[in-house]
């Protein structure tokens, strides 16, 4: 056989060789890129059901997302964390987020979780059982159990606002830690004390007594917020999970009663209402309305909080 044909023979065999590896198998993660990694801080709060949902469901997965969701215990470490870049982003508030941009680091609040409307996530002023508080204006010259320039704090003063009443004609009481602030209310070392559900609720089941609540004015709203140097450098990530965290919304809202234990087993509810504690309804990803930041805003500058003239744009990306 002349070199010619051997030589034709040769590239037959290749030819053959590549269509029966063609008909074979595909091999699944050829050309699939690697999934985009996240690590999302947050506490045991009722905010973080959507994403323990869109984890449990695989929906993170389902977008070539590896969503890392960090349990914490407070939000003092959650901010440390997040100033140390541990964190590209978590479940917090709009001071919380504000302070941070203060501080120089690049956040942007993507979504809110819960605040939509005023009866999502509930605050309340409530007063000790027994006592002789009734009414937001009897609260004049009483305690009341806050945590310094917090959210806790900026729904007080607007409840009180909200009724004419001065913040300055209420004793505000530093006590940041949430279980010392109950003990302190039921053993009567402190008239009132400002709480998010389900504490309120616990509170109530406990003999305490709502004075104000902020189901009526839109005070109170948890938002996401990631570092921008993951939404320039990662495109489409946060596209991808807002899509995945979608899905787990609406799953919460039409099946609540599959993710009961789910909340049970990752929110603080105090045990003797846990059973009857109904879950949230919870919207979908959208961000918060300019009036509602502005407020924030200008409460914290009001309070010298604020090193620089932040403003709503600063604060808030649209994904």
């Amino acid at each position: 056989m002349g070199v010619g044909k051997k030589l034709q023979l040769v590239i037959l065999l290749f030819i053959a060789l590549g269509l029966l590896a063609g008909c074979g198998p595909k091999n699944e993660t050829a050309g699939k890129a690697a999934p985009v990694q996240m690590k999302i801080g947050v506490i045991p709060i009722e905010d973080i059901m959507p994403l323990l949902v869109a984890e449990k469901n695989g929906y993170f997965t389902q977008e070539n997302l590896q969503v890392d969701i960090v349990r914490m215990q407070s939000a003092v470490e959650q901010i440390n964390a997040m100033q140390s870049r541990q964190l590209d982003g978590m479940v917090t508030d709009m001071i919380v987020a504000a302070m941070l941009k203060d501080s120089g680091q690049d956040i942007k609040i993507t979504s809110i979780t819960l605040g939509v409307t005023p009866k999502e996530g509930r605050f309340a002023i409530v007063a000790a059982p027994g006592s002789d508080i009734k009414t937001i204006a009897d609260l004049k010259g009483k305690t009341v159990g806050i945590a310094y320039n917090t959210i806790v704090e900026y729904i007080l003063d607007g409840l009180l606002a909200d009724a004419g009443i001065n913040p300055s004609e209420v004793v505000k009481t530093s006590i940041p830690k949430i279980p010392l602030r109950m003990e302190m209310l039921f053993s009567n070392q402190i008239d009132a004390i400002v709480v998010p559900d389900p504490l309120v609720t616990f509170a109530e089941f406990k003999g305490a007594k709502i004075v104000a609540q902020d189901t009526e004015h839109n005070l109170s709203q948890a938002v996401v917020l990631f570092d921008s140097k993951i939404l320039d450098e990662k495109k489409g990530s946060a596209e991808a999970f807002y899509r995945a965290y979608e899905k787990a919304v609406e799953d919460l809202n039409n099946h609540p009663g599959d993710y009961k234990q789910m909340m049970i087993d990752n929110v603080n509810i105090p045990e003797p209402i846990a059973k009857d504690y109904s879950l949230q309804r919870y919207p979908k990803p959208q961000l918060p309305a300019e009036e509602d930041v502005n407020n924030i805003l200008q409460w914290m500058k009001a309070k010298n909080l604020l090193k620089n003239d932040l403003k709503y744009s600063d604060l808030v990306l649209k994904i």
